[in-house]
């Protein structure tokens, strides 16, 4: 272990911080000088008009902040050329900070606006600008794709509210990741786990509340439940 990388630690947490505080206070810019107009025109106006106006400018400022905030955090994965390779290596690395702000972006995502997204088309736009692959008419209801740049997802899947599908594990001093593989037509049920280096092949359905643990493979056709999961069908 690189004990000055450890000493770093407090400072770079620090430094996450001030990161998520100015993607925040940057998102809030427009909604801001939008709301300032409309404050602006209403002005001197009497009447419960006024007040409906403000709620409704209020609404479409948050929409206005969320998307932003959206925004704001891909392109910092694309100026900062964030990204996570296929690696074992110590926990406190340069690769686990890399993998630590790329999932912090993430979780700003998730924290504040990403779930109003859920099943939605924009939910999936995001995730591949990001860096996921993932195939066309899928559903993606859930906010926890981590390290979503090592994840795979093919044509007509389903992936169920609050379900989790991560990349890295821990193990100790030891971390490392490994991509996750999802066929076509795939349905994993909502509170799910994926972990990583799990390959899920087509037409395979996880039941909810599942555990599928590092490295399985599940087979094409397969109904698979439970913690960890088995085959059932």
């Amino acid at each position: 272990m690189d004990k000055r990388l450890l000493g770093l630690y407090p400072y770079a947490s620090l430094l996450a911080q001030l990161l998520v505080g100015l993607l925040l206070g940057l998102a809030l810019l427009p909604s801001l000088v939008w709301l300032h107009w409309v404050w602006q025109r209403l002005a001197g106006i009497q009447g419960l008009w006024p007040l409906l106006a403000l709620g409704l400018a209020a609404g479409l400022a948050f929409i206005l902040f969320g998307n932003t905030l959206l925004l704001l955090i891909v392109l910092v994965r694309r100026l900062f050329r964030l990204g996570n390779q296929e690696q074992r290596a110590e926990l406190v690395s340069w690769a686990g900070l890399r993998a630590a702000l790329f999932n912090l972006l993430l979780h700003t995502a998730g924290m504040f606006y990403q779930p109003l997204l859920k099943s939605g088309y924009f939910n999936v736009v995001f995730y591949r600008a990001m860096g996921a692959k993932v195939g066309k008419d899928t559903m993606i209801a859930t906010d926890r794709l981590w390290d979503c740049d090592l994840i795979e997802i093919g044509d007509e899947c389903v992936i169920g509210g609050n379900s989790s599908i991560s990349a890295h594990y821990v193990l100790g001093r030891r971390a490392g990741l490994r991509k996750v593989r999802i066929g076509n037509r795939v349905t994993i049920g909502g509170n799910t786990s994926v972990m990583p280096g799990v390959v899920i092949e087509d037409d395979v359905v996880v039941g909810g509340n599942s555990l599928v643990p590092i490295g399985m493979r599940l087979k094409s056709g397969g109904v698979y439940l439970g913690v960890p999961v088995k085959k059932i069908n």
